[in-house]
């Protein structure tokens, strides 16, 4: 039973990193756009149903484009309230990410690098 118990859940984190679209939505709560407004980062909440609740998620995209499935730069465990900054055309802060758990977190994104702070 025990096993049983531990595959369900390394499943169902594996759906949550893996961004897989069945049933999940994502509720956009920024978006702030580079200097020269050619990329957009998007923060969102991911909701995947009731057994994986939600989590914070960021996106690096293009400056038209919408984050399709998972984040590509970072993904927290809950929903945790993010101070996000361009520092540069090429250099994002991320701050506020606490004691979450983290499930990814990318240095670098779409030519952007990505600095993090507690």
């Amino acid at each position: 039973m025990k096993r049983v118990l531990r595959l369900l859940v390394v499943l169902a984190i594996f759906l949550v990193i893996s961004g897989c679209d069945v049933g999940c939505n994502n509720d956009v709560v920024s978006s702030i756009s580079s200097p020269s407004g050619t990329a957009n980062v998007i923060v969102f909440n991911r909701g995947c149903g009731a057994t994986t609740g939600f989590n914070t998620q960021v996106s690096i995209v293009h400056a038209d484009a919408a984050p399709v499935g998972a984040g590509n730069t970072l993904i927290l465990n809950d929903t945790v309230p993010l101070k996000v900054q361009w520092l540069s055309e090429s250099k994002l802060s991320i701050s506020g990410l606490g004691s979450a758990k983290v499930f990814k977190q990318e240095q670098s994104v779409a030519g952007v690098s990505v600095a993090y702070g507690k």
